[in-house]
């Protein structure tokens, strides 16, 4: 999940530059054919930066955007994996405490235990901490 928002990333990373590459070779080309013909040409570029302006602003919002929504996902990440963990360590502790004896995991619900902590472990260590939310923020 997070390779794939990184990979976007890097990719509207490289457009922009592509974006601002395009935007100095239009007004250079301008420059040159406005020497050369003394006339304004059939295509205004002025007009054609203007929307590539709006492109690369539009561009910058679209990225922002991915980041807030990583932000979002490893939040929703770890608020789930600790409700998960906390659910486990109260039914283990009322396992310890009582005299009932409860079945042992099925193989889905160890798939399962497996999968979420290696989440777990793979979303801490490949992203940095995000400040903690109030826990009125959750609900």
């Amino acid at each position: 999940m997070e390779s794939t928002v990184e990979k976007l990333e890097a990719m509207f990373l490289k457009s922009e530059a592509d974006l601002e590459y395009i935007e100095k070779r239009l007004k250079l080309d301008f420059i040159n054919s406005t020497t050369e013909s003394r006339s304004s040409s059939e295509v205004n570029p002025a007009l054609m930066l203007e929307k590539l302006k709006a492109i690369k602003a539009k561009h910058s919002s679209l990225s922002s955007e991915v980041k807030e929504i990583l932000a979002a996902q490893k939040h929703s990440m770890d608020f789930i994996t600790n409700n998960i963990n906390s659910a486990m360590a109260l039914i283990h502790h009322c396992q310890r405490t009582t005299d009932v004896e409860i079945d042992p995991l099925t193989v889905s619900e160890q798939e399962f235990a497996a999968v979420l902590s290696s989440v777990s472990s793979q979303t801490k260590a490949e992203t940095p901490e995000l400040p903690e939310r109030r826990s009125q923020d959750v609900t």
